[in-house]
């Protein structure tokens, strides 16, 4: 089955791509990986899904009439709601900015996997049209999600309240939300998984490359469901070893600046705290590198898998070909940064020539009689460092 054979293919393919180690290389991977990954933090959510509001809903105690009037006393109404609207203002200006971001951030990193090149300004300004195609298909995915997720709620309280609402119709409400969210991360897995590359292949948009995957998503359900059960265990138990390695990374990384804040305050008093706030920045910033360092991997292996097995449930949206090739047929070797493939393949027939000589030598391959490096000329293999046309025909199939 496609979808189990390409977890080991797939891990090859990220082990290819990735090494040997580039930090450029990297550096800039992550950057993309920063804005296309959750970085384990957690998966798309619902507005309004969380069932769980409902149920703690009648244990809550009614305010009394003068905590309300003590409260509006010391926070007035209007300069409350005046701080809330700005707060919410930048924040959903931020959020904003971030999705639009991450959305062609999702083609950059497919490209650059596609080419084994990460080049985030040409591949950003290249494909800044799906990316807001695909921000636009998020936004209107997250706001079906949350109408469908809050109207039970809705209907319940122009009904009369949250106050007679029975444990039945709470548990009701609860599987209503799972199934919701099931279908919404089901719809955004396969869309920036398995559409996105059909959008970047084909030049269509988030629709058309729905259409244009539907046939192979219902043509190979069982492979895709395969692949979903797969993916969702190998997520779980990453996840979980990963933070283990977080949390004593970002441990190591706090002490030397914390140290240096320490005696920022402690030497230079107010200009010491302002330094410091500097510092912390800075430390901000390198843990999110950090973090994002080490997804890195992760999340190119995820991609590959998934772009592995789009390419074997449908021929004509194959995105890789060529790293595809390079674990299959010649043994994993490393595709270059070019696409063609590292190493040279009288390598591989070189030692292939030596090892059937040996064959016949019953086991002696040091005796004198029958030294496998001796009377070369009386053997009829060809030389395996010889330029002939028969040799030259073998290289051009190997992607030279």
């Amino acid at each position: 089955m496609d979808a189990i054979d390409d977890l080991s293919d797939a891990l090859e393919t990220t082990r290819n791509f990735l090494t040997p180690v580039s930090l450029g290389l990297w550096v800039k991977l992550a950057i993309v990986v920063f804005f296309v990954s959750s970085l384990g933090m957690g998966g798309p959510t619902i507005p309004g899904g969380d069932v769980g509001t409902f149920a703690d809903e009648p244990m809550f105690e009614e305010e009394t009439p003068g905590e309300v009037e003590e409260f509006e006393e010391e926070f007035p109404l209007e300069e409350l709601l005046l701080v809330l609207l700005v707060v919410g203002g930048i924040v959903l200006l931020l959020w904003l900015l971030y999705a639009i971001i991450s959305a062609v951030m999702q083609f950059v990193f497919i490209e650059s996997l596609r080419s084994t090149e990460v080049h985030v300004r040409r591949y950003f300004k290249t494909n800044l049209g799906n990316g807001l195609r695909l921000f636009l298909f998020r936004v209107g995915l997250l706001l079906v999600a949350g109408v469908l997720g809050t109207a039970p709620a809705l209907a319940i309280w122009l009904q009369g309240g949250f106050d007679a609402l029975s444990g039945a119709l709470v548990a009701l409400y609860a599987l209503y939300g799972i199934g919701l969210f099931l279908v919404y991360s089901l719809t955004r897995r396969f869309t920036d998984e398995f559409v996105a590359p059909v959008m970047l292949l084909e030049d269509r948009g988030v629709l058309g490359g729905w259409r244009r995957f539907w046939s192979t998503l219902t043509g190979n359900w069982t492979e895709y469901l395969v692949y979903l059960i797969l993916v969702w265990i190998l997520s779980l138990a990453v996840t979980i070893a990963v933070w283990f390695v977080l949390a004593f990374g970002v441990l190591a990384l706090l002490i030397p600046f914390a140290i240096v804040i320490f005696l920022l305050i402690l030497a230079a008093g107010e200009i010491g705290a302002i330094l410091s706030v500097l510092v912390g920045i800075v430390a901000f910033l390198t843990i999110l590198l950090f973090v994002a360092l080490v997804w890195t991997p992760i999340t190119t292996y995820f991609q590959y898998y998934a772009l592995l097995l789009l390419g074997d449930t449908n021929d004509d949206l194959d995105l890789i070909p060529e790293q595809r090739a390079a674990v299959r047929s010649d043994g994993g070797k490393p595709v270059g940064r070019n696409g063609t493939q590292a190493g040279d393949a009288r390598d591989d027939r070189d030692r292939l020539d030596r090892d059937e000589r040996r064959a016949t030598d019953d086991g002696r391959e040091w005796d004198d009689d029958s030294d496998p490096w001796s009377d070369a000329d009386e053997t009829d293999d060809p030389d395996p460092w010889d330029d002939s046309s028969e040799s030259d025909d073998r290289d051009d199939d190997r992607g030279w």
